[in-house]
């Protein structure tokens, strides 16, 4: 709290990349729900897939959390994506190219 409170440039960067990664993964086609945070998911809808996805992302380097039933209802399987005030612009970019390609190479862009 006290970083949040005497750093508040923090605070805007985090929810300036929340808006960026929301924008940028529907204009790429994925479905993230009505997401306002810095917490995006990307809802995949099926089990067997959302791990497929995530062992691929994280084969490329990308690290992000599957959510599966009955954790979520099912057809709202999804790969739960977080981001931090320190992200850089080129990172943020880098995770947006490989989700691109991922989601073309397993159908679900």
């Amino acid at each position: 709290m006290e970083i949040m409170e005497q750093e508040p440039e923090r605070v805007n960067r985090v929810n300036q990349i929340g808006e960026y990664m929301r924008k940028e993964f529907s204009a790429l086609g994925f479905n993230i729900g009505q997401s306002v945070t810095p917490i995006v998911p990307i809802i995949i809808g099926d089990d067997n897939l959302t791990f497929a996805f995530w062992k691929a992302l994280f084969e490329a380097g990308v690290f992000v959390n599957p959510i599966i039933s009955p954790a979520v209802p099912a057809g709202m399987q999804l790969l739960r994506t977080s981001y931090m005030a320190t992200h850089t612009d080129d990172q943020l970019n880098r995770v947006l190219e490989i989700f691109q390609k991922v989601g073309k190479q397993i159908g679900v862009i």
